[in-house]
This record gives structure tokens, sequence and C-alpha cells, in this order.
């Protein structure tokens, strides 16, 4: 599990700037995030859902995080959210990048 990915997620949550569940990244989308997070674990149904609404500015990031990697480290599950500022979600982008290529 990615910590600096989950940090990262944490520092959006505490300054607002992420939406949590399916229908408040779909609003969120609307209104212009640049970036949806999306669990391993999450439905396919649920995936598709919230890619029909993504425009071509919103990008999707698919976590090798699970929902419950989420509430073990947060205490609050999700399989979808979306991160609203743009320089949180180059951040969460970044950290994910780093942990995929191991130099978390």
């Amino acid at each position: 599990m990615s910590e600096k990915l989950l940090s990262a997620l944490s520092m959006a949550r505490g300054a607002g700037k992420l939406k949590i569940g399916l229908d408040a990244s779909k609003d969120a989308v609307f209104a212009g995030a640049p970036l949806v997070v999306i669990t391993s674990d999450t439905s396919e149904r649920t995936k598709r859902a919230i890619s029909e609404c993504c425009a071509e500015n919103t990008d999707m990031l698919f976590l090798t995080e699970t929902q419950q990697d989420m509430a073990d480290k947060f205490g609050w599950r999700f399989g979808v959210a979306a991160v609203t500022d743009k320089n949180f979600a180059d951040l969460v982008r970044r950290s994910a990048e780093k942990s995929r290529e191991g130099l978390e």
C-alpha cells in the first residue's frame, strides 16, 4: 500500500478537495474536477457509471489499493472519489506514479 498516495488523498480530504462516493464524484466531475480515483475492487458497474460522466479534462486513476485499504487507513471506505483541486490532483498522480515505480 502506498503511504505517499494515501497521504496525498488524506491531505486533499482535509482541505475539502476530495469528494467521496459515486454521486459526489459525478457532481464534482460535472463541476470540473481534474481527477477521479478508483480503487481496485470497485464494481464494473460503478466504474462504467463514473467513466460515462468524465469529460476529456477529467483523468481517471485506477489504484492498486482496495476499499478496505482506504477504510484501514482513514476510517472511511470508498471505491470512487474525485479530487477537485488541480494541485492536489497533480500530487495524487505523482504519488501514484512513484508508488508504481517502487520509489516510495
